[in-house]
């Protein structure tokens, strides 16, 4: 079922995919299950162009969203294997199920903290993955994927109440509705290796 309530976006399900050695996690809101494939091409395109390497394998569970006849025809095309769990079984698949459930965790904590409406999931759940790959206790996924380490500086509270600063104008706007920060550029994490 859907994993998330409807985004101010649109979306209502989130595909998670991770690096086996890094642990480096992206993350894609979509709409529609079967928009899994274009995820797909969009992650080896990013990969492929990040780290001048090439994805060799995909693992997955069963479900009919990772094992359509058109995401099998690309695999193939691309040389890239497949590894499938036993469909409902996350002992098989505890790695992703383990990030799973710790990004949507996050999420409910950072939306109950603020006290922000749950068309903020999507966001709470972006702004999760961010910071895991960007923070952990010894060397962190970002640091471990780009080989840099990674600037913190960048980093706010989820929520915080923000202001809009509008280029040309002479004063500091303050956001209308729900003046919340609530995520990061995805683009920001080139612009802080």
């Amino acid at each position: 079922g859907p994993a998330l309530n409807i985004s101010l976006g649109g979306s209502r399900y989130f595909v998670s995919s991770i690096n086996n050695y890094t642990r480096h996690t992206w993350i894609y809101l979509i709409e529609r299950k079967r928009e899994v494939l274009d995820c797909f091409r969009d992650l080896k395109g990013l990969v492929e162009t990040e780290t001048g390497r090439n994805i060799m394998c995909l693992r997955s569970d069963g479900r009919k969203e990772y094992s359509s006849g058109q995401l099998n025809g690309y695999l193939q095309q691309m040389g890239i294997q497949r590894e499938f769990s036993c469909r409902y079984t996350p002992e098989q698949n505890s790695v992703a199920e383990r990030k799973n459930r710790s990004v949507v965790e996050a999420a409910r904590a950072m939306l109950e903290e603020k006290s922000l409406p749950k068309f903020y999931c999507a966001e709470a759940i972006r702004t999760a993955v961010y910071i895991q790959n960007w923070v952990r206790d010894k060397v962190s996924a970002h640091e471990l994927y780009f080989g840099t380490k990674p600037n913190l500086r960048h980093l706010t509270v989820f929520g915080s109440i923000a202001y809009v600063h509008v280029i040309g104008v002479r004063f500091i706007l303050l956001v209308l509705g729900h003046n919340r920060a609530v995520g990061y550029a995805q683009k920001t994490r080139k612009n802080n290796k």
